[in-house]
């Protein structure tokens, strides 16, 4: 069997670890952004519904449309990553999720809100393909599960804070306002990171054609970028296998994040603040989550950890929303579904990196995500109108349906195809 894609990468660091250190924990503040972003319109869905009287539908194609722009552009986005490195598309990423984030405080009917979604969502396409190729980039030789989990914990960290700083935000200033307020903030940061995030993609490309240079000078016959063998739809079938899955999970994903909120408000009866706050919890545990996903992704099959972890999910989440529990019990729970939701991330992305064809990292990245954001196309309007015509708990169950077969589809696609490779 020819080997992985990861094997083949798996080399001596071209990048200085002290480099590398610094662009991870750089993506991993940029990924705390781009998810406090991705997380202030779910507890604003509350006071939207509230300010302007919108069915669960509508709110679903508010959710819907930012994925669709998403889905679109995830894929070009990840050929432009390839081609012009990731600190430029991130940049120009960034304008356009600011923008969109902005012409949504102004929204005031349904086109308004689906064409600043759509704007938001072609800026948010630019960001996973490019920074989790950089994190693969960085991490070469050094580890790939447990900087796609230290990634992945920025996620965390923003989505549970992003959902709390709106509804802060939203209670005190009105949810226009509090758009506004996480647009200056943002612009702030992304000036930051432009100004302090190295090219690694140029660094890499520089050593890559010094090592070129001096192999000619010293006469060696054999070049270190030997003529590769062109690419077949074979190559490529792990990928979409991964891509399909991906589909699977970001229908879960964009349901869970877009509606717990709502779920909370609607079933519980709490405030919006409230709702958030439960949110976050559930968010904030998945860092926990990361780190051991990251660590088991190094070390053992992938497959079968996603499996585990997609089950233990989906049966906590049934406890959840079937069940009264006091206070503290629903905090538990919340807890443990978090952590174990979050295990299965860093693994996902450590396989997507495995079956990227060499120089191919962005595109598969792109396509992949590409995919999530297809699945949150689907959820959006498909939990809506479940809440609409049946209740937000028949909505979760099929949420966690789906997730299920996420996790049996990677896993039945086989032990020996996602192995533990590299250090």
């Amino acid at each position: 069997m020819e080997p992985s894609a990861e094997a083949v990468k798996a080399t001596t660091p071209v990048i200085p670890r002290a480099l590398a250190v610094k662009a991870r924990n750089l993506l991993v503040a940029a990924h705390a952004l781009q998810h406090i972003i991705s997380t202030s319109l779910p507890p604003l869905l509350i006071f939207i519904r509230q300010d302007l009287g919108l069915s669960g539908v509508e709110l679903g194609f508010i959710v819907a449309a930012a994925n669709v722009s998403s889905s679109i552009f995830q894929y070009p986005s990840g050929i432009l990553t390839d081609k012009f490195g990731p600190k430029r598309v991130l940049m120009a990423g960034y304008f356009l999720t600011l923008s969109g984030l902005f012409l949504l405080s102004r929204a005031g009917g349904m086109s308004a809100f689906i064409i600043a979604q759509m704007v938001y969502g072609m800026g948010n396409s630019t960001f996973h393909p490019a920074s989790f190729a950089d994190v693969g980039r960085a991490m070469e030789g050094r580890g790939v599960g447990m900087g796609m989990a230290m990634h992945n914990i920025g996620g965390n960290v923003g989505t549970a804070a992003g959902y709390s700083i709106t509804a802060v935000l939203a209670t005190a200033l009105g949810w226009r306002n509090a758009l506004v307020t996480l647009v200056v903030a943002g612009v702030a940061l992304v000036v930051l990171f432009a100004i302090h995030y190295p090219d690694l993609w140029k660094v890499v490309g520089e050593a890559r054609a010094a090592r070129l240079a001096a192999r000619k000078e010293s006469d060696e016959e054999e070049a270190e970028e030997e003529p590769e063998r062109p690419l077949t739809w074979r190559d490529w079938i792990p990928a979409y296998v991964v891509a399909a899955a991906a589909l699977l999970s970001g229908i879960f994903g964009t349901g869970i994040m877009a509606w717990l909120p709502t779920f909370f408000e609607s079933t519980r009866g709490v405030t919006a603040t409230a709702a958030a706050g439960f949110s976050s919890i559930m968010m904030i545990s998945g860092v926990g989550g990361s780190l051991t996903g990251g660590s088991l992704a190094d070390r053992f099959d992938r497959s079968t950890i996603i499996l585990f972890a997609t089950i233990a999910t989906a049966g906590l989440l049934m406890v959840i929303i079937n069940t009264s529990l006091a206070a503290v019990l629903l905090i538990a729970l919340l807890v443990a579904t978090g952590f174990a939701h979050s295990v299965g991330r860093p693994v996902l992305n450590a396989m997507t990196n495995q079956v990227s064809p060499p120089g191919k990292s962005g595109a598969v990245f792109g396509l992949v995500f590409g995919m999530m954001a297809l699945g949150g196309v689907i959820s959006g309007p498909m939990v809506g109108f479940i809440y609409d015509n049946y209740s937000m708990q028949a909505a979760f169950t099929v949420l966690a349906i789906f997730l299920l077969l996420h996790g049996i589809l990677i896993r039945a696609w086989g032990t020996g195809h996602f192995r533990r490779n590299g250090p």
